[in-house]
């Protein structure tokens, strides 16, 4: 079974990706991650959660992966069957399921064999992520990998808008007096941008990276790590006045080899790590 090496993959996004008005290839630079972690072997089973109107699937079985997915909706269900038909794969194993629904997802064929599980958009949107990535794992094999997207909680510290004020005050000051909490919302209100309307993104929806790896070991995880992918090249309020410059020196950043700088440049990050064998 033929698999898309890695630099084909490269040369298959298009040059439309680092034009400003196209939107962000975030997906492509998490999915790169993947196929770079996943063994080189043919027939790898992988299973997306959400897995939307069929985007990723060209890419997945089109290196080899045998694929499935599930969706909470039914168009979506369709339409990524559609995709998966074309494929040359099983149609049928896309499904409609609930990621928080455990019993739903008994209709996925090969449920719990699964050599890997990506979810992209899903957990910012869990009423509980632990339950969820229990839900998850019960779909993989033992030793098989999870990746799993999360917004990340520590890109608010570039943001300089509502977000970096509401980390800052409601995260890193939780335990301080309500004088010091009250005169450092004032200090942030001067320096800010603030315009952002309340209640776009319910808090719940970001996480802390280290918080997340500390979970996964709770939940007896192994070789939990952190991915950051969907880098900024500054606050993105800039990005209207250098547009070009923003997308370009944003997509370089993804091959950034720090260590740290994804920590905060970086709106996103994979889990990735193992079921116990």
């Amino acid at each position: 079974m033929y698999r898309m090496n890695i630099g084909e993959y490269e040369d298959s996004i298009s040059a439309a990706c680092l034009i400003p008005t196209m939107p962000y290839p975030a997906n492509h630079f998490a999915f790169r991650h993947v196929m770079k972690a996943l063994p080189e072997q043919e027939g790898t089973s992988i299973v997306e959660i959400g897995v939307g109107m069929g985007g990723a699937i060209p890419l997945f079985a089109g290196a080899g992966f045998t694929f499935a997915g599930i969706d909470r909706d039914i168009d979506c269900v369709e339409s990524s069957s559609r995709e998966l038909c074309e494929a040359g794969q099983d149609p049928h194993r896309i499904v409609q399921a609930d990621l928080e629904d455990l019993a739903s997802l008994s209709r996925l064929p090969d449920s719990a064999h699964f050599d890997a599980l990506i979810a992209m958009g899903v957990f910012p949107h869990l009423s509980s992520v632990r339950q969820g990535i229990l839900n998850a794992v019960s779909l993989v094999r033992p030793g098989g990998h999870l990746f799993l997207e999360f917004r990340n909680a520590l890109f608010s510290l570039v943001t300089f808008n509502r977000y970096t004020q509401e980390f800052i005050c409601d995260r890193l000051l939780v335990d301080a007096s309500s004088k010091v909490r009250a005169a450092v919302n004032t200090e942030l209100q001067k320096r800010l941008n603030l315009q952002i309307p309340s209640g776009v993104i319910h808090p719940e929806a970001f996480h802390v990276p280290f918080e997340i790896v500390d979970l996964a070991h709770d939940l007896g995880l192994t070789n939990p790590r952190v991915i950051p992918f969907h880098f900024h090249a500054g606050m993105p309020a800039i990005e209207e006045e250098v547009p070009q410059s923003y997308r370009l020196d944003s997509v370089a950043l993804e091959d950034d080899s720090s260590g740290w700088k994804g920590l905060f440049l970086a709106s996103a990050f994979l889990l990735h790590a193992q079921r116990p064998e």
